[in-house]
């Protein structure tokens, strides 16, 4: 069951994720079209940010707040309800003038007013030690993140948006929201639900493998032994860790022994990523960086997110969205062999794809928000 307050806080996440999805069926349709005035880049602006913030942020924030504290209080709820405005200001002004004067505001204005949102969290967190300890962990890799954004200004001033350091600076964010804050919020709430039960020194590392674990995204721009050298520690840490949850999670429901798979598959992932073979492969084929964030996004948050809904969804559906995720997932890591086979353009199999995935979204959420209790 889910109570009235609870309901109108998901309310937000739900239609938010409607419009990133809707954004993205659109982006993957304009793909497809040889010849368009339209600049691709700020649909492509507006939908990430949609994506991470409107949905991402939203559902994890609300299961931290409903599964670590006593509710949200009324204050934090006001700065709540300003993040959404401030989401919905990105929404617009991304479409229409790309990062610009207004679509900075927004995004500016939305990180600051996390922050307070956050620090108010932080104070009403109560529950088991070490998953309190995660959470914080979460949202001090948020304001970790938000060194990225802040470098972006000054490079823009110097003129080196074409220098390593700006698209650092965006791997920077993504990295410790992602694989951060997002994280960390997920599997805190993952391991209460599963009744899990960590030690404090496996929370610390955590912390040091995710952090090491930035490396993969110096690989981008920087040859060095040491970078190859960090990426593989941290990775086979962060393996080593999810690993030791094995013998509880045997307990665990079906669906979440389900998403211990996928976790398990992106620790594997993360190995594979050290090695530099691995690495020239995703430098040199940005569809393979979309398919790692696809993977992710798709992948582990979105069915994490809908199997902690008071919400039951039908095998078929959960069949149906994991076919057209893994259909997207393989035409973007193997674009000219599933060209070969159908002679079709790529873009024109992956707006198929991802038209399937759009649906699927579209019935769960639409479900969610005309459920009757």
């Amino acid at each position: 069951m889910i109570n009235k307050q609870q309901k109108h806080l998901w309310f937000y996440p739900i239609i938010f994720g409607l419009l990133g999805a809707f954004l993205g069926l659109i982006i993957r349709y304009f793909f497809t079209q040889t010849a368009l005035s339209f600049p691709l880049k700020n649909l492509i602006h507006s939908h990430s940010h949609v994506m991470l913030l409107g949905f991402l942020f939203n559902s994890l924030i609300v299961l931290v707040w409903t599964h670590f504290s006593k509710g949200i209080d009324k204050i934090s709820k006001r700065y709540f309800l300003a993040l959404q405005i401030c989401i919905g200001g990105m929404l617009i002004t991304f479409i229409i003038q790309g990062y610009a004067l207004f679509s900075i505001l927004f995004s500016t204005l939305h990180l600051w007013i996390s922050y307070i949102f956050l620090i108010r969290l932080w104070k009403r967190l109560e529950g088991h030690k070490q998953l309190v300890s995660l959470i914080k962990l979460g949202i001090i890799f948020h304001f970790i993140s938000s060194i990225g954004p802040y470098c972006l200004g000054p490079l823009m001033v110097f003129d080196m948006q074409e220098s390593p350091w700006y698209q650092q600076a965006i791997f920077f964010y993504l990295h410790f929201q992602y694989f951060g804050a997002f994280f960390v919020w997920l599997l805190a709430v993952y391991l209460k639900n599963t009744s899990v039960t960590i030690p404090k020194k496996h929370v610390l590392l955590i912390g040091l493998s995710l952090i090491g674990l930035y490396v993969h995204s110096l690989d981008y721009n920087f040859n060095h032994w040491t970078i190859q050298l960090i990426g593989s520690i941290s990775s086979i840490l962060f393996s080593f860790v999810l690993l030791s949850f094995i013998k509880q999670i045997r307990h665990a429901k079906k669906a979440y022994q389900n998403i211990y798979c996928i976790l398990l598959a992106i620790g594997f992932c993360n190995i594979l990523g050290s090695f530099p073979q691995i690495v020239s492969l995703v430098e040199t084929n940005h569809y393979l960086l979309i398919a790692w964030l696809h993977f992710l996004f798709l992948g582990l948050f979105v069915p994490f997110i809908w199997i902690t809904l008071p919400l039951k969804l039908s095998y078929k559906t959960w069949l149906i969205y994991a076919l057209f995720v893994l259909v997207s997932e393989v035409l973007l890591i193997f674009p000219n062999t599933a060209y070969n086979l159908l002679k079709t353009p790529i873009t024109q199999q992956l707006l198929v794809a991802y038209f399937g995935v759009f649906l699927c979204i579209t019935f769960v959420h639409l479900k969610f928000i005309f459920r009757k209790n």
